[in-house]
């Protein structure tokens, strides 16, 4: 599966344009995902992803809370109450940096996920 350098959306193999944003895929190479860890609330989850976004560090947020889409719609959450709700992933080659960030602005808000 590919992603769009532009806006990050998840592309099929083959495609030559993004259907989203319009950007040309000359960058034939696949980037390989990695889940960092969980991050407590969506406030920080959009901070964190911003602030890597600062650093040229793409990143995925996906909720395990039970929040539907940009606006926050609280839904039944499914998980136990206490553990983080906002699953983080950064290309591979980014780990480093990523997990250095995340620690500088969010501390004990997030957990780093155990290999």
């Amino acid at each position: 599966m590919a992603f769009c350098p532009a806006c990050k959306t998840k592309l099929e193999d083959g495609m030559t344009t993004c259907y989203i944003c319009g950007e040309e895929l000359n960058d034939t190479r696949k980037v390989k995902w990695v889940v960092l860890g969980m991050i407590e609330d969506k406030i920080s989850a959009d901070y964190a992803k911003e602030t890597l976004k600062t650093y040229d560090i793409p990143a995925v947020i996906f909720s395990k809370s039970g929040f539907f889409g940009e606006i926050g719609l609280p839904l039944a959450t499914f998980y136990k109450p206490g553990i983080g709700l906002f699953e983080v992933s950064v290309p591979e080659e980014s780990i480093e940096e990523a997990i250095d960030i995340l620690n500088m602005i969010l501390g004990d808000k997030w957990q780093r996920k155990e290999d």
